[in-house]
């Protein structure tokens, strides 16, 4: 029996299908407040018969932050897929951020110490490694550093995944992987996917920074090969593709057939635009669009190599241009 968290959003569910068209026997950890429409969603991408495979879905209700809820999704549980969490740029939520990523990792890790879990992969983020400074690409030898810089979200991250490390010294056989910004199928208004919406309904301005992105089919992929492998206690980087937000923008613009951005933002402007998004918040409490953070990474030039994978495990990444054109046709074909 496998068990996967977070199986209603972008990585989770593409997992699900990866595993259980392998044939695989999955329970699935959900909140009593998930829509698994998402994960049914997600399904449907991969054609009508899939959603066969949705049916043999075993949920099982619980919450990271619930110690015997995780005992009983344990039982008779060998591999574990840690991809639950909360992602955000707002550092309103920050100490939310720091209980579940944190402390709920945490939790998971001592249950699966405790229920003699054979394998468990945690679904990391690049946010936990440490930034380019001359123009090096980063790695998995590339480690955090310090300072004021880093997001509530990566911090967030980077203790979640000390918590696995922590495990392993106490004898858990984890892998950690660390995927750059993940495209693909799945809700087009959270996450990354917001892209494609944004460029879709209009996008005007575009700003000079560049990072790294993966297909979600790869995530996958890799993770499922690396917990079949006899690898333990490694981290590897998964990044199909460095571009710059620019190129990205005008490749998804392409194939939704609309106008690719076309004024380029200074940090000025975008200076302007984080400040009257915290300002909105303050005053009427929606969700900022843009935030101090999500802004300094977007004026940030930092790639990433994700080559380590493919020289360990036999291993090739999707074309991030097919990414795009997977994704923005089932964007289109999905729209009402």
């Amino acid at each position: 029996m496998i068990l996967v968290t977070g199986g209603t959003g972008l990585v989770g569910a593409h997992l699900l299908y990866h595993l259980i068209s392998g044939g695989e026997k999955v329970r699935v950890l959900k909140r009593a407040s998930s829509n698994i429409d998402r994960t049914r969603f997600v399904f449907d991408f991969y054609g009508s018969d899939a959603l066969d495979l949705f049916k043999k879905i075993e949920w099982i209700e619980g919450d990271l932050l619930d110690y015997e809820s995780l005992e009983v999704a344990l039982v008779d549980v060998k591999t574990v897929y840690h991809t639950a969490a909360l992602v955000s740029f707002n550092p309103s939520l920050r100490d939310r951020m720091m209980e579940v990523n944190e402390e709920g990792t945490a939790n998971l890790v001592n249950a699966c110490l405790e229920k003699g879990v054979d394998k468990f992969c945690y679904v990391s983020s690049i946010a936990t490694l440490g930034n380019s400074k001359n123009g090096e690409l980063i790695d998995e030898f590339s480690y955090w550093q310090g300072g004021k810089n880093h997001s509530a979200y990566s911090l967030s991250k980077f203790r979640a995944e000390m918590q696995v490390w922590r495990a392993t010294k106490e004898g858990l056989n984890a892998i950690v992987v660390n995927p750059s910004v993940i495209l693909g199928p799945g809700n087009w208004n959270q996450g990354s996917l917001k892209i494609i919406n944004t460029v879709y309904k209009g996008l005007y301005f575009y700003t000079s920074g560049t990072t790294g992105f993966v297909d979600v089919r790869d995530v996958v992929k890799g993770m499922v090969k690396l917990v079949g492998s006899n690898i333990t206690n490694e981290r590897f980087v998964l990044n199909g593709a460095n571009l710059s937000f620019r190129s990205l923008f005008t490749q998804i613009a392409q194939m939704l057939k609309v106008k690719p951005p076309k004024i380029r933002a200074g940090k000025h402007l975008v200076g302007m635009a984080w400040k009257y998004e915290w300002l909105k918040n303050i005053l009427v409490g929606t969700e900022p669009l843009i935030t101090k953070d999500s802004a300094r990474a977007s004026l940030r030039t930092t790639n990433f190599s994700g080559k380590m994978i493919s020289e360990t495990i036999d291993f090739e990444y999707t074309s991030i241009a097919d990414t795009i054109k997977d994704t923005t046709r089932y964007f289109l074909e999905t729209q009402q």
